[in-house]
């Protein structure tokens, strides 16, 4: 695959969704880029993604960001029992729930709705793969390059044609505001390093009413998570935050959310919340 891959008039459509995550302005599509209509950015598309990153990872003062090369390389193995088995045993509790019981609840959280859903930090979509249908665009956003390419490997094997892949932080989205109709974010709000400031973005994509589904931790009761100063390590050393029920309640509300349904599985957390109207 060449490096850069330049848009067909189909995918123009799709890349012509996203805005500017600068001045939220509409983007065209123009050769191997994309080209805000009222500021001077211009972003690459990479191997058919859109980057709307600049600059290195490795040197910022985010934990997660400085393990990226790392999480490129996990890509391969992320839907395989090498991780998600042995990460929800450890950090959640022995056998409290499984991928395929977490696929079946955030789809379940998001049952109904029709038109565009964002799939924040996705991966290589696997939740946004497992909801996309006739009625469903689904747009991820990753910083990992590597998740996303495994991604685009997954839905051209699978034959899906409605999910879309972008590198992009949940801090600067590039979409319009109340662009979607749900969202899902499974996996990632616990490594996000300002939780509000990521969610009142999130809100901001979404319309009045649209419904978040969500996969985090808690301090629950069962698995590493339980103890304090597990909880206390993985912060220090990950940034992993672990939430309790009240204080995301509150973190919800004041990013403009509220219908807070939450659901704990030892320590995984599962919740349903609402764009307030």
């Amino acid at each position: 695959m060449s490096p850069l891959a330049t848009p067909t008039a189909a995918n123009s459509l799709v890349f012509e969704s996203y805005s500017c995550p600068a001045c939220k302005q509409p983007l065209l599509a123009e050769s191997d880029r994309l080209h805000c209509a009222n500021c001077p950015q211009t972003y690459p598309v990479v191997d058919g993604i859109p980057e709307f990153i600049s600059g290195e990872l490795s040197h910022s003062a985010d934990p997660v960001l400085r393990r990226m090369t790392a999480i490129d390389r996990m890509a391969r193995i992320y839907e395989t029992r090498l991780w998600y088995p042995l990460v929800l045993a450890a950090y959640g509790g022995f056998r409290r729930t499984s991928l395929k019981q977490l696929i079946a609840t955030i789809a379940r959280n998001v049952e109904g709705i029709e038109g565009r859903i964002l799939d924040v930090a996705c991966g290589p979509g696997t939740y946004g793969r497992r909801i996309v249908s006739a009625s469903r665009e689904v747009f991820g956003i990753d910083v990992s390059r590597g998740m996303l390419r495994q991604g685009i490997a997954y839905t051209a094997s699978e034959g899906i044609g409605s999910m879309h892949f972008a590198r992009a932080r949940v801090e600067a989205l590039p979409f319009a505001r109340e662009f979607f109709d749900a969202a899902l974010c499974c996996g990632s709000l616990h490594l996000f390093a300002d939780t509000l400031a990521a969610l009142r973005e999130v809100a901001r994509v979404m319309k009045p009413g649209a419904i978040l589904s969500v996969f985090t931790f808690t301090d629950g009761a069962a698995g590493i998570l339980k103890y304090r100063g597990a909880r206390e390590w993985l912060r220090a050393k990950y940034g992993l935050h672990v939430f309790e029920l009240p204080a995301l309640e509150e973190t919800l509300d004041a990013a403009g959310f509220d219908s807070f349904a939450p659901e704990v599985f030892g320590s995984i957390l599962t919740f349903r919340a609402r764009r307030k109207h």
